[in-house]
């Protein structure tokens, strides 16, 4: 934990019967308020899949719903778009949706990874038909939270209840997981509740609308009951809560296309020792987790961090199974003799897998024939700044060569004026305000660079040099003694170093956060509709040191017969200070 700098963590071991170990090590922040025990709350993010797959074999148990029915069976009015199929949503079915096959995209435009919780989550459903798809249905495997999302809202419609109440009443209350909900305000107000931890200066959003596909919070004594669930194929404590059959079914891969990724419905699935291993990992929003277990070898583990930034969350766990396996080869041995595994892939293979340069061919076949697109597409080369939560995130760049189109290395394909698809099937769409790749919010830069601007900096740099070593001090000590107006000359300083200051601030605060070259180049003014108010405010410190540095101008002209030669020396170094902090951010 201090190698890989995990504030916190928590880790279960268990059997089919009983939890073995279960402990929580370090603190629930890096204030280290409260340590972290096995009934401390962690956020799961992906392993929430797993929840909602079980959550649908219940369903398909009840026969609220049929894993192999068209989905428009249950939402009649959904749709989807795509440039492969003319109605797409007649081919998916629940069984497509939980083992990625569907051909959604990883985000939706409301409600994603990279936006804030400020909508509702039948808001973030319905947005998904706004989306493309990467690929025609059911010919390739994409891990996406948009299936597994949909796939929860099905069971809401279905159900009659809101899918956090359907799951707590089908799965945390049977399994007695007391302590685990989803992502409400109320988790906010828990105080043994995990914070998640990130590589910037800010806290993750601790509610968001991906819920279904990322919103679980749960304990290692919660979810170690999970995993005892899972290892006796559907049943605790003696109480068979899901058939073993449907349970078996959760394990088996249903499609040629998932084969390589060894994705089943909402676990993935593979061999270890001999035997088959199941489980899922989480991460995101500050936390990384993971859950294993052997079925056949009646034996599982989890571990719960409560950062996003270290890389054992699957070596640690894996390697804690590997050591008791190891230890008690002989017992272990006499396990699987005594219960074979099965085969971990479905009977029947739904359709084959398309490969890459297949895919890129057919996406090029739907090329827009515009013998004037070369022409057009010059409005579109720029650099794009990815936004995360109202932050820039990251950046890319599309340029124009040889009369194509090019997203970094990609070559894009126009299939409608301003819509692009690169050769995986993400889309580009520059037809908006707001573009966006991937359905993910984009700031275009502004990427000129005027003689004027650099002029301006180049001299601004010695006054301002000169300005931090020895000229502030003294022509301050100056206005001071020598001012005919003491008060006024005083206000006059005070300004001066609070423009100076702010152009310093935006400076210094800008670098440490936005990390990004680009950022230093959005449009002007400041302010972006996808940035939050606190991030603009940052963004806008060198033009208030302007707006300071005017002011100082306006108390210089007042207090001129008092001390012209200081008031002009303290104005054009405020103003240096102001246009070189302000360039710099700009054009780095």
């Amino acid at each position: 934990m201090a190698e890989q700098n995990i504030p916190g963590l928590a880790v279960a071991v268990v059997d089919d019967q009983r939890v073995l170990w279960s402990e929580g090590f370090g603190y629930t922040d890096a204030s280290r308020r409260m340590p972290v025990d096995s009934s401390t709350l962690f956020s799961i993010q992906s392993m929430s899949k797993s929840f909602t797959a079980t959550a649908v074999m219940l369903a398909v148990q009840k026969r609220l719903v049929d894993l192999d029915a068209p989905i428009t069976t249950y939402l009649p009015d959904f749709h989807v778009n795509s440039i492969f199929e003319e109605h797409p949503e007649r081919l998916m079915t629940l069984r497509m949706l939980l083992a990625h096959t569907a051909g959604f995209t990883h985000e939706a435009p409301i409600g994603n990874n990279y936006d804030r919780p400020n909508h509702t989550f039948e808001e973030h459903v319905g947005s998904i038909s706004d989306t493309w798809l990467l690929f025609p249905v059911g010919t390739r495997f994409m891990y996406s939270n948009l299936g597994i999302d949909l796939a929860g809202y099905i069971l809401q419609v279905r159900s009659g209840v809101p899918f956090t109440e359907y799951v707590g009443q089908q799965i945390f209350q049977p399994l007695g997981m007391n302590r685990s909900a989803f992502s409400t305000p109320d988790i906010r107000r828990l105080p043994n509740r995990a914070v998640g931890h990130i590589n910037v200066p800010l806290s993750p959003p601790v509610s968001f609308l991906i819920v279904p596909s990322g919103g679980v919070y749960t304990s290692a004594d919660d979810l170690a009951r999970y995993v005892i669930f899972h290892i006796n194929r559907g049943a605790i404590d003696e109480w068979s809560i899901l058939r073993t059959d449907l349970a078996e079914e959760m394990y088996r891969i249903p499609f040629a296309p998932s084969v390589r990724a060894e994705y089943a419905l909402g676990l993935g699935v593979g061999q270890r020792h001999g035997t088959r291993i199941i489980g899922h990992g989480g991460g995101g929003f500050g936390f990384l987790s993971q859950m294993f277990w052997y079925p056949e070898l009646k034996l599982g583990g989890l571990l719960l961090t409560n950062s996003a930034t270290h890389t054992v969350q699957v070596s640690l766990i894996e390697s804690l199974l590997d050591e008791i396996i190891l230890t008690h080869a002989d017992f272990y041995r006499l396990s699987m003799a005594a219960s074979p595994a099965p085969t971990i892939h479905a009977e029947i293979h739904h359709g084959e897998e398309m490969g890459d340069a297949e895919l890129a061919r057919l996406i090029e076949s739907h090329a827009l024939n515009d013998p004037d697109a070369e022409a057009r597409w010059e409005q579109y080369v720029g650099t794009y700044i990815i936004t995360t939560w109202g932050l820039p995130s990251g950046s890319f760049h599309v340029s124009l060569s040889d009369g194509m189109l090019y997203k970094g290395k990609l070559r894009l394909t126009e299939v409608h004026p301003g819509l692009f698809f690169d050769p995986q099937g993400q889309a580009l769409d520059l037809r908006r305000q707001r573009p966006t790749f991937g359905n993910i919010p984009l700031v275009k830069a502004n990427d000129s660079n005027n003689l004027l601007e650099l002029s301006l900096i180049m001299l601004s740099w010695p006054l301002f040099l000169s300005a931090l070593l020895l000229w502030p001090v003294r022509t301050a000590v100056r206005l001071v003694r020598r001012a005919a107006s003491p008060g006024l000359t005083r206000s006059l300083v005070v300004a001066a170093w609070l423009s100076a200051l702010a152009a310093l601030l935006g400076l210094g605060m800008e670098a440490f956060l936005f990390a990004v070259p680009e950022l230093r180049r959005i449009p002007w003014p400041a302010p972006h509709q996808d940035f939050q108010w606190w991030a603009n405010a940052l963004m806008l410190l060198p033009y208030l040191g302007l707006l300071l540095a005017a002011g100082v101008l306006v108390l210089a002209a007042i207090n001129w017969r008092a001390a012209p030669a200081g008031a002009l020396t303290v104005f054009l170094l405020t103003f240096a200070a102001v246009v070189f902090a302000n360039q710099v951010v700009r054009l780095l």
